[in-house]
């Protein structure tokens, strides 16, 4: 493909690469990060990884050699020295924060490696897309495919993070983007020395006791519309604050009430200081990634997201039961 043959070029031409992924990051792109950072050690290149977000607990067991740097001002000479960014599952390169703030004054060449359509392509000189793709690891695994990588067993911190994106993102298999090929990069990287129970029990199994009492805080709020199609929930700071929990402890909750029965649409919104974060999920009937555009924000058809103003919050969510409302009674 002309896409991995470009991109291969980049990195030959670079001596320093630096990798990020989004804000609050998940399995898909601290996996593909990681992952990543291992295939450029492996030819030799010299490669950091730079996120504006610590990594959640659960993914810790990830970054076993601590390769990961949270960013800081004082890093900012590593960021000047750095002659190509590569960026994953990106979405929208504001999700960089303070990070893409200093990529962009350095005038250092940035490529997109994404399943999500970004938002805005300027900040690129190269993005490579596919809204097809389970995850943002897999793409990395048909990249490997064309280096002739996967002819043999992957080195197992790669395979390890690479696994640990797909489960993530494809829900453990369970997602509409699920193909016969998913399963075949995970039989590929099987052949590694991957513990699928681990890598299941550490994404979705090893709650704290803050994530429980928060999720029962959560389940106590929850409100349903549209006979109980649609349902969401608010998380405020007093709701952090009297579950001893923090908003690591929230993720997934837009997931939990999707699964409710009769549930087509759901979403959370969570705060986060003066902000607040909105996640959609649907059922498959209706896409949920338009009403997030509304607001700025975008993903897959099935699960998007969203961040918006503290003051916005009651004329959001009249917008967005609005929005539910037409799709579910078929009003043009």
């Amino acid at each position: 493909m002309s896409e991995w043959k470009q991109l291969t070029e980049y990195i030959s031409k670079s001596k320093t690469i630096l990798l990020s992924t989004h804000r609050d990051p998940d399995g898909d792109g601290l996996g593909s990060e990681i992952g990543f950072y291992y295939y450029l050690k492996s030819i030799n290149k010299n490669v950091n990884i730079v996120n504006i977000s610590p990594t959640p607990n659960k993914y810790k067991f990830l970054d076993q050699e601590q390769i990961i740097q949270a960013y800081d001002r004082k890093i900012d000479s590593l960021i000047i020295d750095t002659d190509l960014v590569i960026v994953f599952d990106l979405g929208d390169f504001t999700r960089l924060g303070e990070l893409g703030e200093r990529i962009k004054e350095n005038n250092i060449n940035v490529v997109n490696m994404d399943h999500h359509i970004p938002r805005d392509d300027s900040p690129y000189i190269f993005s490579i897309v596919n809204q097809k793709s389970p995850s943002t690891t897999y793409m990395i695994w048909k990249y490997f495919e064309y280096l002739n990588i996967n002819n043999s067993p992957l080195s197992d911190n790669i395979a390890i993070a690479l696994y640990t994106g797909l489960v993530n993102d494809t829900g453990s298999f369970r997602y509409n983007l699920v193909t016969s090929d998913s399963h075949n990069m995970a039989s590929h990287l099987l052949e590694s020395n991957v513990n699928p129970d681990e890598i299941y029990t550490q994404i979705y199994e090893n709650r704290s006791i803050s994530k429980i009492n928060l999720l029962a805080s959560m389940i106590s709020k929850i409100k349903f519309f549209q006979n109980n199609k649609v349902a969401y929930t608010i998380i405020n700071k007093e709701t952090f604050s009297k579950s001893d929990s923090s908003i690591d402890d929230a993720e997934g909750f837009s997931e939990f009430i999707r699964g409710i029965d009769g549930i087509e649409i759901s979403f959370s919104i969570i705060q986060r200081n003066d902000i607040y974060k909105i996640s959609f999920r649907s059922s498959g009937t209706y896409t949920v990634n338009d009403i997030a555009a509304l607001f700025g924000g975008g993903g897959h058809l099935l699960a998007a997201g969203c961040t918006i103003n503290r003051q916005d919050l009651d004329e959001t969510i009249e917008t967005i039961l609005t929005e539910c409302s037409r799709k579910i009674n078929n009003v043009n």
